[in-house]
């Protein structure tokens, strides 16, 4: 009876261990309290849900001022278990990258070893390629966002990403154009591991809110103004010149309206560019620059828009596209419509027809049929905000997203163990 007794603690220790969920380091560049981007919202979205689903998780970032989760809506319930936030100190991350993230990897790896890495830019995963031949049973997912695919031309970066990609047990593009742009670059070599799983939405924090007339003020905008809103940084691809260019003929049919361009004007040729624009068109009085959103404002900026747009281009001569956009996610959650090109991975991010409208890039005409539907029909306006809403709770939550990352991985390993049996 002893041995037996013996016998049932080993088994049921043994699947303990074999049940066991693996410790989880998302390793990036771009983490809170650094505002917006698509990779900045794909870690903590992934942090915050995988600490739900029961993983031990570090967050490892080369941001160096400390995540305060109590100073934003990144702030995880009283109730929630918290993530452990390491940062990655370094300077000229550009020229030193991979030995930073070796590092930090490494030092990760060595406390778990048979830790999960899920390394948020192939080049932050990129060291995992040398480290696997001391920590075997170890695990990388690579994240695949856009740009910092598209851009690799040729030569050893594109070696390196091979190599990268290839040893990884999965890579989650964020759209089917980036999929498709990973599979491109790869040459003869197949990726089984390469699935398409979409970036999602914190649906909690964004929410539609009427708490909005204050922020309306502080920007100078009149309380029954129609608001078009672009929230991006501001540079050639984003097109919003495209938008200015439409302001012209929707100002005479809808005089009270608005162009609200939010974010970081990084790109100063083609800022000074648009305000000539804005100039030449006699549209001063109807475009409004405002280069910083408080975290705690962008419910209320997107709640107060009455359509989001972002009709990006590709630059082809810089590799330069949208990888998926995650504002029309964000701004749909708010219950505000979209309009956004069918360039890139934005076909991904809108239903056409149901949770916004596609366009092609550059198509001013286009545009302002569309932003002309919504201003004539309130009602239908709102149905597509709705719409989208309901889109981004059935589709796009991030515990959705990163279920079924688990849920691809888990089959990743059950081949991965059949084949060693």
């Amino acid at each position: 009876m002893e041995k037996y007794l013996q016998l049932t603690h080993i088994i049921k220790m043994t699947d303990i261990n074999k049940n066991k969920k693996p410790h989880a380091a998302l390793i990036t560049e771009n983490f809170p309290p650094l505002i917006g981007g698509g990779i900045a919202e794909w870690t903590i979205g992934g942090a915050q849900s995988l600490t739900k689903m029961g993983y031990p998780v570090t967050v490892m970032s080369k941001w160096k001022r400390k995540f305060d989760p109590a100073s934003s809506h990144y702030s995880d319930r009283a109730d929630e278990k918290k993530f452990r936030f390491l940062p990655m100190y370094g300077h000229d991350w550009r020229r030193y990258r991979y030995w930073y993230s070796l590092y930090y990897t490494w030092k990760f790896l060595r406390q778990e070893p048979q830790g999960l890495i899920l390394a948020t830019t192939w080049e932050l995963g990129e060291p995992f390629v040398f480290l696997r031949r001391f920590f075997p049973d170890a695990r990388l997912i690579v994240a695949a966002h856009g740009l910092e695919v598209t851009k690799i031309r040729g030569g050893r970066k594109l070696k390196n990403f091979r190599k990268t990609m290839a040893s990884a047990e999965l890579i989650a593009a964020v759209s089917r154009f980036t999929r498709q742009a990973v599979s491109d670059r790869m040459g003869d070599i197949s990726l089984d591991q390469l699935i398409f799983i979409p970036n999602g939405v914190d649906t909690d924090r964004f929410r539609h809110t009427t708490d909005f007339d204050d922020l309306k003020k502080r920007l100078g905008i009149r309380k029954d103004t129609r608001v078009v809103l672009t929230l991006a940084r501001v540079i050639k691809r984003k097109g919003h010149d495209t938008v200015i260019r439409s302001l012209p003929t929707i100002i005479k049919k809808f005089p009270e309206t608005v162009y609200l361009i939010a974010g970081p004007q990084q790109d100063r040729d083609y800022v000074r560019y648009l305000k000539k624009l804005i100039a030449e068109l006699n549209m001063i009085h109807y475009v409004i620059f405002t280069n910083f959103i408080n975290d705690i404002d962008l419910n209320r900026l997107y709640s107060l828009a009455d359509v989001y747009v972002m009709v990006s281009r590709i630059l082809p001569e810089k590799g330069d596209t949208e990888g998926f956009g995650i504002t029309f996610l964000e701004a749909n959650s708010c219950l505000c419509p979209v309009i956004g090109s069918d360039s890139g991975g934005i076909p991904d991010a809108i239903e056409d027809g149901k949770s916004g409208f596609l366009i092609p890039p550059d198509n001013v005409s286009a545009l302002t049929d569309k932003i002309f539907t919504l201003f004539e029909d309130p009602n239908f306006s709102r149905k597509m905000g709705r719409q989208g809403r309901e889109r981004v709770e059935r589709f796009f939550t991030w515990e959705k997203v990163f279920k079924k990352l688990m849920g691809e991985l888990a089959n990743v390993n059950r081949s991965f163990d059949k084949g060693r049996s």
